[in-house]
């Protein structure tokens, strides 16, 4: 059976940051940028925000922020256990078509390096480079996700 996607809710907020910090992707240098972050109702609330849920587990989710005016792919993640099962691309593909739902012809992404080849097959170009800033030391790849 597939996961089910529906729209998180205030509820879902200590699971979708659960998952987040569990992330493998998120291990070693990369756990800095997670450090002290949690998912919020006021995040579930401004954000578009869905999750990816099977037998009440939610297994991956993604937000979208700065809709409509500059939308862009504030988190996408999917269960370590999960991975492998192109649940990363139904999310996706179920982000453009809410995006499309609302207007919205392209959507930013400031990639993790290592999603950066992910991002690619789905469609997404690279347009640029994100320096490092603050906690994040390193550089991270600036894409564009079409939607159409």
């Amino acid at each position: 059976m597939d996961p089910t996607i529906r729209s998180a809710t205030r509820e879902d907020c200590a699971q979708l940051t659960e998952l987040m910090h569990a992330s493998s992707a998120y291990r070693g240098d990369y756990a800095a940028i997670l450090h002290g972050y949690a998912v919020t109702p006021a995040q579930v609330e401004a954000d578009l925000v869905f999750v990816a849920e099977q037998d009440g587990r939610i297994l991956g989710f993604y937000s979208l922020r700065g809709v409509p005016a500059a939308p862009e792919l504030d988190l996408l993640f999917v269960r370590d256990e999960a991975q492998g099962r192109r649940l990363g691309a139904r999310l996706l593909d179920h982000l453009r078509g809410q995006a499309r739902a609302l207007g919205i012809a392209r959507i930013a992404i400031v990639a993790h390096p290592p999603a950066e080849a992910f991002y690619l097959r789905m469609g997404a170009e690279r347009v640029g480079t994100r320096p490092p800033t603050g906690r994040v030391s390193w550089s991270r790849p600036l894409l564009s996700l079409p939607v159409g």
